[in-house]
């Protein structure tokens, strides 16, 4: 008696293409949701402001205490990067080129971040 081996994806292409569509509209529907929270939260501020010009201001008199907040959040973001994904990740992946270029990007993103922050003021 022999037995064929057939890989998961291998003998079913529509529901592999199935779920390239779920995983594409499930990206699409986070983006949307991120700039619709985005521009709730934008709309809020000026609202609240009164203006984009009192808004601007404010923004500018809370740019230390935003620096200091931003700064927690990475410390935070590292600490448990450190303390509970990197050891997990670097037994999984297949090479530590991946955990070090992860780790590269994110520290790109951080600066990038920082350095519009500061050329935009806030």
């Amino acid at each position: 008696m022999a037995t064929a081996r057939v890989l998961k994806d291998q003998g079913q292409p529509e529901k592999r293409g199935a779920r390239r569509w779920r995983r594409a509209a499930g990206f699409i529907a986070g983006m949307v949701g991120v700039l619709l929270l985005a521009g709730c939260a934008t709309a809020l501020g000026v609202y609240l402001a009164g203006n984009e010009t009192a808004l601007t201001d404010w923004l500018e008199q809370a740019r230390v205490p935003l620096l200091f907040w931003r700064l927690t959040l990475y410390v935070t973001v590292v600490a448990m990067w450190f303390h509970r994904v990197r050891a997990t990740l670097l037994r999984q992946a297949p090479s530590r080129g991946v955990v070090y270029r992860i780790e590269v990007m994110m520290v790109c993103l951080a600066l990038l971040i920082e350095f519009t922050s500061y050329r935009w003021g806030m």
